[in-house]
C-alpha cells in the first residue's frame, strides 16, 4: 500500500491520511485507520478520532493484530469539531460498529 491514502466518506468528500509507524503515533489529536489492502478497494477495519493518537496505539494495536498485514494510517487534525466530522462521516460509510471508536 502506498504512504498515502484517500478515503472517501459518506458525504463523498474524501479525506488523504498518511501511513504511519505505531511506535511513534503523535501526541496530537487527528483520526486514525487501520486498512487491509485489497485490489478492487482497501478494507477500512478501525477507524478512531482521537485527542492525541498516542492514546489510541492500543486500539491500533489490537486491530492490526487481528488483521494480518493491516496498515496503519493518521490524519492531523486539532480542531475537535473537524476531527469529529470527518470521523463521523467515514465511520458512516461502515456497517460493523468495531469500525467506530472514539479515544
Amino acid at each position: 500500500m502506498s504512504d498515502f491514502l484517500d478515503v472517501p466518506g459518506a458525504s463523498g468528500a474524501r479525506y488523504r491520511f498518511r501511513r504511519a509507524d505505531l511506535h511513534a503515533l503523535p501526541a496530537t489529536a487527528g483520526n486514525l485507520l487501520v486498512v487491509s489492502p485489497r485490489k478492487s478497494e482497501p478494507v477500512i477495519r478501525l477507524c478512531v478520532a482521537a485527542d492525541s493518537l498516542a492514546q489510541a496505539a492500543p486500539a491500533a494495536r489490537d486491530a492490526l493484530k487481528a488483521h494480518r498485514g493491516a496498515v496503519l494510517y493518521i490524519r492531523l487534525n486539532i480542531a475537535r469539531a473537524v476531527r469529529e466530522a470527518e470521523h463521523d462521516d467515514i465511520a458512516a460509510t461502515a456497517t460493523d460498529d468495531v469500525f467506530r471508536q472514539s479515544a
